[in-house]
C-alpha cells in the first residue's frame, strides 16, 4: 500500500470531523500555559526591577570606595594620656612594664639639632628623637626601658604657662614613673647644650667618626643629691673609659650657678639625672652614635648594681 504524502494528510485533516480533545488534556495544557506565563512575567519584572536599582547600586559602590580611600589615607588620631588634660599630644605607654630599669623623658622636648637657633625646633631632629634612639639601643642591650614621649613645650604653650614652670609638668610624669616602675634605676632627662658656636666643644671623634659629647648635670639643692652625683660620676667614668673623651664631665647646680626650685626632678629618685647630649650644631647622626655608646655604658654600670 502506497504511503500518503504530506499534502494528502493536510487535506484529510481539513476535510475530516472537528478534533475534540478530552477534558483532562485541556486542563493539563491550561495549567502548563499558566505556569509558563507566570515564569515569563517574573523574569520581565526582575529585569525591570534590576534596571531600576542598578544605578543606585553603582552609586553606593562608588561612595563606599571613596570612603575606604579617604579613611585609609587619613592618619589615625593619637590617643591622649590621662595624666594631663586633652591638651597633651603624646600618649602614655599602652602598658606598664614593671621591669623597667631606665625611664627616659625630655622636659625641653623641642630642643633641636643642626641649627644655630637656641630655640630652634625640628620635628625629626630633636631631643625626643635621641631619646627614642637611646631607648632602642638599651633594648638591644636587654635593658628594659620606658620612654615618656610627651611634648612638654607644647603643653606649656597650650596652658599659657611661663617657661620656667615647665619642670612642673615633667615632674608629674616622673612622680608617676617612680610609683609605676619599682625597679627603675635611672631616670634620664635628655637635653642638648644651648651654646651657639660650640660645635668644637660638643663634638669629638671615636674610631674616626664624629660623635656628640655627653655632659651630666646634677642638682645639689636637695638633701640627698650625693646619690645622684654618685650615679653621674659612675656613668661619666664608664663613658670615658670605654670611649675616651666622649664625656665632658659633670655640672653641679649650686656650684655652677644654676637654680631650680624643683631640683630638676632629681630629688624624686637617686638615679634621676639630666643628660646633655651634644649641642645645637651637632648632627642627628652624631647624636645617634652617642646614644648607642651611652646605652652600652649604662648597661655596664647597671650590671654593677643589680636590684
Amino acid at each position: 500500500m502506497r504511503a500518503r504524502t504530506e499534502q494528502e494528510w493536510i487535506r484529510l485533516l481539513k476535510d475530516g470531523d472537528e478534533l475534540k480533545p478530552d477534558q483532562e488534556y485541556v486542563d493539563q495544557t491550561r495549567k502548563k500555559l499558566l505556569y509558563e506565563a507566570r515564569k515569563l512575567r517574573s523574569k520581565r519584572e526582575k529585569k525591570k526591577v534590576w534596571r531600576m536599582i542598578w544605578p543606585s547600586m553603582m552609586a553606593v559602590s562608588l561612595a563606599a570606595v571613596l570612603v575606604v580611600t579617604v579613611v585609609s589615607q587619613t592618619e589615625a588620631p593619637k590617643p591622649h594620656s590621662s595624666t594631663y588634660s586633652s591638651l597633651e599630644t603624646a600618649s602614655k605607654p599602652s602598658q606598664i612594664d614593671k621591669n623597667t630599669k631606665v625611664f627616659i623623658y625630655n622636659t625641653h622636648s623641642r630642643e633641636s639639632f643642626e641649627t644655630k637657633e637656641i630655640a630652634g625646633y625640628n620635628r625629626t631632629k630633636n631631643v625626643q628623637t635621641v631619646a627614642k634612639d637611646l631607648g632602642r639601643y638599651l633594648k638591644q642591650q636587654s635593658i628594659p626601658n620606658t620612654i615618656d614621649d610627651k611634648d612638654y613645650v607644647k603643653i606649656l604653650l597650650k596652658k599659657d604657662m611661663e617657661f620656667k614652670d615647665i619642670y612642673k609638668l615633667s615632674r608629674k610624669s616622673v612622680k608617676k614613673a617612680v610609683k609605676d616602675y619599682p625597679n627603675v634605676q635611672l631616670m634620664l632627662d635628655i637635653h642638648r647644650g644651648a651654646g651657639v658656636g660650640e660645635r668644637e666643644i660638643t663634638t669629638t671623634k671615636i674610631k674616626g667618626k664624629s660623635v656628640a659629647k655627653v655632659q651630666f648635670f646634677v642638682s645639689n639643692s636637695h638633701p640627698d643629691y650625693s646619690e645622684n652625683l654618685k650615679m653621674a660620676v659612675e656613668l661619666d667614668h664608664m663613658l670615658n673609659e670605654m670611649y675616651p673623651g666622649i664625656s665632658r664631665g659633670i655640672i653641679q647646680e649650686k656650684k655652677d650657678g644654676y637654680r631650680n626650685s624643683l631640683s630638676y626632678n632629681q630629688d624624686l629618685h637617686p638615679g634621676a639625672l639630666m643628660v646633655n647630649i651634644g649641642g645645637l650644631e651637632n648632627t642627628l647622626k652624631e647624636e645617634k652614635r652617642t646614644a648607642k655608646m651611652l646605652a652600652t655604658a649604662i648597661k655596664r654600670v647597671l650590671n654593677r648594681h643589680p636590684n
